[in-house]
């Protein structure tokens, strides 16, 4: 009927809007995201300065700057690595997002989302850095151009991020990351007036990348706020005494 409610619909005073409202909460706190999102910026600048110091050496024939910039390059990357993997990074990320959060603590929304993460997983993130790390030593040598590495990023890139999805159970916010990214990269190949040239050709991954990344941070931070708002406003509102909710826990 038209104007009315579905049939599933929680109704005001309902508890699970309680339990609804603090998962919704739970699954949009991204500033852990963003801490590692800007630890991951500084080393990957790193590799595109090494990279284009490598071209640079490459094209003038200087052989010691050339082996020097390789080397650079696959020390970030396996610095990257160890960051993205290594339970010290994990550890580093957790107390500055305790911090930033302060009185808002902590929230889990499923007991899942604390889960090990399994071999294949890591040996697909492993593949991740290992794919782009080749793409890097292409563009060098000139073998494709910088041109085509975010396309071809996109390949590897946007599958992997939608895994990393399915497994978190992360909120709507973290689809955005890889469907712009995956967007971006059709429309780049397709000839797309959408990518830079000449010294600033390295904006053409740099800005998908961490751009589309920071976007659907800062919107899934937005979120965050707006359902801690409504969790507040429903628990200064109280709810009726004696029901209870079978929908799942939220720690």
């Amino acid at each position: 009927m038209a104007g009315g409610r579905g049939k599933g619909a929680l109704q005001p005073g309902d508890p699970r809007l309680l339990v609804q409202w603090t998962r919704r909460y739970a699954k949009s706190r991204t500033i852990g995201f963003l801490v590692q999102w800007v630890f991951i910026v500084v080393i990957v600048m790193a590799i595109a300065m090494a990279s284009s110091l490598t071209t640079i050496a490459y094209e003038q024939n200087q052989q010691g700057l050339f082996y020097l910039s390789v080397l650079f390059m696959m020390l970030c990357i396996a610095g990257l690595a160890w960051f993205s993997f290594s339970p010290w990074g994990g550890e580093i990320i957790w107390r500055l997002t305790q911090w930033l959060y302060g009185e808002e603590g902590y929230a889990s929304y499923s007991a899942d989302s604390e889960r090990a993460t399994p071999l294949w997983l890591t040996g697909l993130g492993g593949g991740l850095v290992m794919y782009h790390l080749l793409l890097a030593l292409l563009v060098s040598f000139r073998t494709i151009s910088m041109l085509d590495m975010q396309p071809l990023s996109a390949i590897y890139m946007a599958p992997f991020l939608i895994v990393m999805i399915v497994r978190q159970d992360l909120g709507f916010w973290a689809w955005i990351w890889p469907v712009l990214y995956a967007l971006h990269g059709v429309a780049a190949a397709a000839g797309a007036p959408i990518v830079f040239h000449g010294q600033w050709q390295l904006m053409n991954m740099i800005v998908p990348v961490f751009g589309y990344g920071l976007v659907a941070i800062l919107i899934g931070h937005a979120y965050s706020r707006y359902a801690l708002y409504r969790l507040k406003s429903l628990a200064r509102s109280g709810l009726p005494e004696g029901e209870e909710d079978g929908e799942g826990e939220v720690g």
